[in-house]
């Protein structure tokens, strides 16, 4: 056994001389490694540690910025005028003009049924009626000159305006054998052809004006504020993909749905080059201006004891400011509270501060800060 540890004692002997052998041919490289490991060390610790000047902390600066925000919707597009034409009374269609796409304006005839029963009755009702009036006349002159009774002259003047009555009767009837276009618009595909028997009020086609289109959509009563009559708006539509067309706010309604807790605006499209139709899909998108409120970086806010604060460094002091998030945006919060542009706020290093403390900012060099 003794023998066995002379032999053990042997060998870490001869190991030791081979290491310090080894070590004193390499002393130069040694000797560097061993003093960049000291002073990584202490440029460590001189970071971490708080310095006597303050709590080491980085900051950032408070800055002003728009709460803009961008309202997409869907909606369906309407024409500015649209109505469903009716034949006016029964009969058999003698002219029929509506055809798809036709264009007409306003007064133009676009059904016509037979009115020859109708046309007599004007005829006849104002036969009538010049007979009244030249028995009225004939009347009042003898009235004038005591000859003729008195009875017999009211008599007379009932007749008159009785034929009167009479006259615009047949003449009303006569117009509601003819179906006129109500505005400058664009009729639709027909229900009936010429020669055929329609009947009071059937529908005949659609007839629109589509000179602007119409869209409705509902908005969030908590953006009612941001809207108004006359703001633009920007549409598109999948049948033309890709291009974009201006429009405008033109009408809010008066209520809130007490259901969905919004409201229902529309919006006009220019439609005078033709190129969209009713019944179509839009994609609506408005620009809503907001307020101007100070933003931070996102890293400045902290939350403790239930409230949102910032610590504001004033004086080479921490300060602690309360605010209010108003909504975040792109590695900066929108907040309201009682900051100004150019404030200097901790952005790391707020898990040692407290109000009073005194700070050291170590990128003061980088953003100005002191």
């Amino acid at each position: 056994m003794n023998r066995t540890a002379f032999w053990k004692q042997a060998a870490l002997s001869v190991m030791l001389l081979i290491a310090a052998a080894l070590a004193w041919e390499n002393r130069t490289e040694l000797g560097a490694i061993w003093a960049s490991i000291g002073s990584e060390q202490s440029q460590s610790a001189a970071v971490v540690s708080p310095t006597d000047s303050g709590a080491p902390v980085i900051t950032g600066h408070v800055r002003e910025m728009q709460d803009n925000l961008t309202f997409s919707a869907i909606g369906t597009g309407f024409a500015l005028k649209s109505v469903t034409l009716r034949a006016p009374s029964t009969g058999e269609i003698v002219e029929f003009n509506i055809s798809p796409e036709r264009k007409f304006r306003a007064g133009d005839v676009l059904l016509r049924l037979k009115d020859t029963d109708q046309r007599l009755a004007v005829a006849l009702a104002d036969a009538r009626l010049n007979q009244a009036t030249l028995e009225q006349d004939r009347y009042s002159r003898l009235q004038d000159s005591g000859i003729a009774a008195a009875a017999r002259l009211e008599e007379v003047q009932t007749a008159f305006k009785v034929a009167s009555i009479e006259l615009e009767k047949a003449t009303a009837d006569l117009n509601d054998r003819t179906l006129r276009a109500p505005f400058d618009g664009v009729a639709g595909l027909a229900s009936f052809e010429q020669g055929e028997r329609i009947t009071e009020a059937t529908p005949v086609a659609s007839y629109d004006d589509r000179s602007q289109i119409l869209v409705e959509f509902d908005l969030p009563e908590a953006l009612l504020s941001r809207v108004s009559p006359g703001q633009a708006v920007s549409a598109s539509t999948p049948s033309m993909d890709r291009q974009q067309f201006a429009g405008a706010i033109t009408a809010i309604d008066s209520r809130v749905d007490a259901t969905t807790r919004t409201a229902r605006v529309r919006a006009a499209i220019d439609n005078s080059a033709d190129r969209f139709r009713p019944g179509a899909s839009f994609a609506l998108t408005l620009d809503l201006p907001g307020e101007t409120y100070p933003t931070v970086p996102e890293l400045a806010l902290q939350f403790s004891r239930g409230a949102l604060h910032v610590w504001r460094v004033k004086a080479g002091a921490a300060e602690q400011v309360e605010v209010r998030m108003v909504r975040r945006r792109a590695g900066h919060v929108i907040v309201e509270g009682p900051l100004a542009p150019g404030d200097v706020v901790v952005v790391e290093g707020t898990q040692r501060l407290r109000p009073g403390i005194a700070v050291n900012v170590l990128n003061a060099n980088e953003d100005g800060s002191t």
